[in-house]
């Protein structure tokens, strides 16, 4: 024994002051644990309500945004015709066809409403008079002075039912002198189909609670529109929806104040029990030195069971097939037997952790480990590596069959759907399997070659095993060389501008160009931007690339000035990372002014989707490059997610028809009917309009007869060079 265990084993008192202050360390760390997994819960069912309130807002937005739009077109319908209302039932029904989720139209001279569709059902409605109305007469009159549209609602119908109703001003001889209020436009919205639209009702079930509000503009007062019939809790996330009307606002909740109190209660009491308990045990185990080695011995041996074991599922982990499996690996080599292993993982499973939180997760991969643990043979071994991750030593077969009939068999094990509480899932898994001692017979190498068979099963749709090729190194070799020499590219400068000319169809002139990029490979030659902007994406260099394609573009506009050459509108693609750059504005700026460019001749494409990926800061970024006097255009337009309502509250300029509507424009009339509304909204909103892929003049002559204003395409001529740009591109027609 020890000089200094026996002094601590004799002070009795000095044990008891130990193991109080412990008592308190471990109290305190308790609590403090327990706390943060309530603060933990609480973040993930905040993340949880966020997605479902973003999600429930874009239904009712999307919804609500066309419902009132049809309210605008209906008026700007009314003050085309100068007040006529001809035609009345024919236009809106096919306006209620076409936008869909509006109970009824109504149009009312003088603020009296005299028309009505569907009539049926609606006729108690005819003759209301909108401006002497108590329920509509504060807003009508400020819709009126401020020439805007305003909202009602909820209001109970005279005809019957809740509803809202957007009601747009009708001035005809509209900017003149002559100007003249006419009356109301209006689209009702029926309050119970517009919630039973979105999952709110569903949810509401599930023990969540909801609200949608809005502002009345006239009282300056939030007006409640639907609600559950439980109010909302403190755990909540509200999303606004960006309306013609003004902002509306979505608000999700979720009652866990009873199961957070137990949770933390459960916390405090096992808090207070852990400690006592180490409090008593170090105290016993300071006037016991016998004892405490003894316990010392104990706890080395579960620590190190600890070190070796995955804690969430049970399994051996990832540091215990380290240091295990060349000792297995060697016996097996000593027994002359056939090995193999097998890695996986499981299929989109962070889109379960992401989606519906990580506590379901983590009962999934339990689930999981037990399947493979029920699999697996005496000398089969079961890890999980880390995350989804999984590995199975298989410890003696005969050859690569008996390896496929157990991966298959893992495979169909996974694939049985997954009860959590009441909820199934359908999980699936991707296979990688490596053949020892045929493909390694180190741990290095071994998981190597599983993980580049696993990539493989991957990229062959997975719910699938791949056995490891050596083609499977060499395409990773090739992919790692393909990096570098994108890498290389950019430091060596390989890369050169081409220019397609864009032109005018009504007049034949070529106005502008769209920049495009190519790189000079030194072994390939001229690389095409499909072939390498995913190796720019992979890598992190899309940034990178698309400021190299700036500068450039900026400087081959700045020597066409210096040359003294016509001025022409370049377009510039933008990927979705420039647009989330938050310098971005900042370095074309500089770039302007570095230069001397006009901001007038350049112009940004800006396809549908990488918009999508955040609207809101897109909106703001395109906003201050359109006031600089920058042209903006939607690229791809039609094959993406634009609606009505976006593109009408986006800065654009410019809508660039996709080729793929406009290669059979000749032969497919649905093409046809969709470029020609294209055209006819984009106008209606002052927006031009650029078809690509132009490449007979059937599709010229065609496109010109909807009022298609640009062009761009192979019929007059492909992308060149700056100095092929620069010597002149004619248009001209072979029937001219």
């Amino acid at each position: 024994m020890s000089d200094s265990l026996k002094k601590i084993a004799f002070n009795q008192y000095s044990a008891l002051f130990l193991s109080l202050i412990v008592f308190g360390i471990v109290l305190f760390l308790g609590i403090t644990w327990t706390q943060s997994t309530i603060k933990s819960v609480i973040d993930q069912q905040q993340f949880l309500l966020s997605g479902i309130s973003r999600t429930q807002a874009s239904v009712l937005e999307r919804r609500l945004a066309s419902a009132f739009t049809s309210a605008q077109i209906l008026a700007y319908e009314v003050e085309q015709n100068n007040g006529q209302i001809k035609g009345f039932p024919d236009f809106a029904s096919k306006l209620i066809e076409s936008i869909g989720g509006i109970e009824n139209l109504q149009l009312a001279p003088d603020g009296i409403i005299s028309n009505i569709y569907p009539l049926l059902g609606n006729e108690a409605a005819i003759g209301l008079d909108i401006l002497s109305s108590p329920n509509f007469k504060k807003e009508a009159s400020l819709s009126i002075t401020n020439r805007e549209m305003f909202v009602i609602g909820p209001v109970n119908l005279v005809q019957g039912g809740v509803a809202v109703i957007s009601r747009a001003p009708i001035f005809i001889h509209k900017d003149t002198q002559n100007e003249l209020f006419w009356g109301f436009a209006s689209a009702v919205i029926y309050l119970d189909a517009l919630i039973e639209a979105t999952q709110l009702k569903s949810l509401e079930h599930e023990g969540y609670q909801y609200l949608l509000s809005r502002q009345n503009l006239a009282a300056k007062t939030a007006i409640i529109l639907s609600s559950s019939h439980r109010p909302l809790t403190n755990i909540l996330a509200s999303t606004d929806l960006v309306l013609p009307v003004g902002t509306w606002t979505l608000s999700v909740s979720r009652n866990l104040e009873v199961s957070l109190k137990e949770r933390q209660l459960a916390g405090y009491i096992v808090s207070l029990i852990v400690a006592l308990l180490i409090a008593f045990s170090l105290f016993a185990i300071l006037s016991q030195p016998l004892k405490l080695r003894i316990l010392v011995k104990e706890k080395t041996a579960e620590l190190q069971e600890l070190a070796y074991k995955d804690p969430l599922t049970g399994l051996p982990n990832r540091r215990f097939l380290q240091d295990s499996l060349p000792h297995i690996l060697h016996n097996n080599q000593k027994r002359k037997r056939v090995s193999a292993f097998i890695y996986f993982d499981l299929d989109n499973f962070k889109r379960i952790n992401d989606t519906i939180g990580h506590d379901v997760g983590d009962q999934v991969l339990t689930i999981a480990a037990n399947r493979l643990e029920a699999l697996k043979s005496l000398s089969d071994l079961v890890a999980r590596l880390g995350g989804d991750e999984f590995g199975i030593l298989l410890g003696d077969i005969n050859n690569a069959k008996q390896a496929e009939k157990q991966a298959v068999r893992i495979l169909e094990a996974i694939r049985k759907p997954v009860t959590v509480g009441k909820q199934k899932y359908i999980l699936s898994t991707s296979l990688g399997i490596a053949m020892i001692p045929e493909h390694g017979y180190d741990l290095v190498t071994i998981m190597q070659n599983a993980d580049m068979a696993l990539y493989q099963a991957k990229l062959l749709g997975k719910n699938q095993c791949c056995f490891y090729t050596e083609n499977m190194r060499i395409n990773t070799h090739n992919q790692i060389k393909a990096e570098e020499d994108f890498n290389r590219a950019l430091e060596n400068n390989e890369f050169e501008m081409y220019y397609q000319p864009q032109f005018t169809l009504a007049t034949n002139r070529v106005f502008g160009a769209e920049a495009l990029i190519r790189w000079n490979h030194p072994q390939k030659g001229l690389v095409f931007p499909n072939d390498f902007i995913p190796l720019a994406e992979k890598t992190g260099k899309m940034i990178q690339l698309g400021y190299w394609v700036l500068e450039h573009s900026f400087a081959y506009l700045a020597k066409r000035k210096a040359e003294g050459r016509d001025d022409i509108l370049l377009h510039i693609n933008l990927a979705s990372e420039q647009l989330s750059d938050p310098h971005f504005v900042t370095l074309v700026q500089n770039l302007l002014e570095k230069y001397q460019v006009p901001a007038q001749l350049i112009g940004f494409e800006i396809t549908e989707t990488s918009i999508l990926e955040d609207i809101q800061l897109a909106r703001s970024l395109l906003q201050d490059l359109k006031e600089m006097g920058i042209c903006i255009a939607i690229d791809d337009f039609g094959t993406g997610y634009s609606s009505l309502f976006q593109l009408k509250n986006l800065p654009v300029n410019l809508l660039k028809i996709d080729r793929s509507f406009v290669m059979d424009l000749e032969h497919d009339m649905d093409d046809r009917k969709i470029v020609e509304a294209i055209i006819a909204m984009a106008h209606k909103l002052n927006i031009k309009v650029i078809a690509e892929g132009i490449e007979t003049r059937a599709q010229w002559n065609m496109l010109a007869s909807f009022q298609c204003d640009y062009g761009q395409g192979y019929y007059v001529s492909k992308a060149l060079t700056a100095s092929a740009f620069n010597d002149g591109v004619m248009v001209s027609h072979e029937d001219s």
